[in-house]
């Protein structure tokens, strides 16, 4: 028989250094993995933000773009400046937070302009006029009425007043699809409509009518009203559709916006502009002063602070609301645009 060779295995030197050899490649590879991620999970709070801010931005913008038609720049009657119904309502109001300590609130009205209808040539309504009637065989008047619906505003345009170009502001108490009537909720005893339109005067016999859109945007990051998702961890921008803010009925729109600043921008006789933050604005601008855009400016901030606690970052400063005082480890993307108030020729100083 052939002779049996020699059984041989591996030694422990060479056994040790191929376990040796192995565990340097999984750990490299699993560094590989571990930073590769990370790179994802960071690129996904980035698209997130991106997306976030894209969609704050646009929805803030289209607003403002809208800003003052159908108004002349302000309305009188319901509603008014921060809540007043005896002030005037402009069409754009810039609300400075906590007087820069905090996020800006931005309110902007405008017609709807897929609902608008003129008055009925027939009738001459008074100013206390507890209705205004539309023919609803013109155009498509039947179907637009019957998007009308009490609790809603109605705005409409007069071109005939004596003071020049004049919108007025009802609260729609009821709405008659069929005979094209829309109840009014008593403007009488309001100052800034009895000096726009005296009781003992009378509407023009046609006024372009639609509904009010009055949009309200703002952070809310506190947790403790009871009232809208927004907090400290997830600040929320939020939507008011009636100028009553804070409400439980508000609208979110987008979680972690963290900041909302606003301004003015003048254009002086040059033309060139100049932005300001909006307490100049409430506080009457100087003479030949004419906001001809403004500015909006967003914050967003990553969902959750950095896993790895290394990152280092702060809440930027915008407009005048200064940074914050202490960093923490949240990413953050600001972006800045700046809107043409096309609709708007002049505003009034408030």
């Amino acid at each position: 028989m052939p002779a049996r060779l020699p059984r041989r295995a591996f030694t422990m030197l060479e056994v040790s250094v191929a376990i040796a050899l192995a565990s340097m490649v999984v750990a490299g590879l699993y560094q590989l993995f571990l930073q590769q991620s990370r790179q994802l999970a960071f690129l996904d709070t980035q698209a997130q933000m991106n997306q976030n801010l894209r969609f704050a931005l646009d929805v803030v913008t289209r607003s403002l773009r809208n800003a003052g038609l159908g108004t002349a720049g302000e309305v009188v009657g319901r509603l008014g400046l921060g809540g007043d119904e005896n002030a005037t309502l402009p069409a754009v109001i810039g609300l400075d937070g906590a007087g820069g300590a905090g996020s800006d609130v931005i309110t902007v009205v405008h017609m709807d302009p897929s609902l608008t209808m003129d008055t009925s040539a027939l009738e001459s309504p008074s100013c206390d006029t507890p209705t205004l009637t539309f023919d609803l065989t013109m155009h498509d008047y039947a179907r637009k009425i019957l998007r009308y619906q009490a609790g809603e505003y109605l705005v409409c345009f007069d071109f005939a007043s004596l003071s020049g170009v004049a919108s007025y502001l009802w609260e729609i108490t009821s709405v008659d699809t069929a005979g094209g009537a829309i109840g009014l909720a008593s403007n009488t005893g309001l100052a800034d409509f009895a000096t726009a339109c005296p009781s003992a005067e009378t509407l023009p016999s046609v006024m372009t009518c639609s509904r009010a859109e009055v949009l309200t945007f703002y952070i809310d990051a506190d947790d403790g009203d009871g009232m809208g998702p927004g907090s400290a961890a997830h600040p929320v921008l939020m939507l008011d559709l009636d100028y009553g803010f804070p409400e439980a009925d508000d609208v979110p729109l987008v979680d972690d916006i963290e900041d909302l600043q606003f301004a003015y921008c003048l254009a002086d006789e040059t033309g060139a502009s100049a932005c300001t933050d909006p307490t100049s604005w409430q506080d009457g601008l100087g003479v030949g002063e004419t906001p001809w855009m403004v500015r909006v400016s967003l914050v967003a901030r990553s969902p959750r602070e950095a896993p790895s606690q290394q990152y280092a970052g702060m809440r930027p400063a915008l407009e005048n609301h200064a940074g914050a005082a202490e960093g923490d480890h949240y990413y953050r993307q600001v972006i800045s645009t700046e809107v043409t108030l096309r609709n708007l020729k002049l505003l009034s100083n408030l």
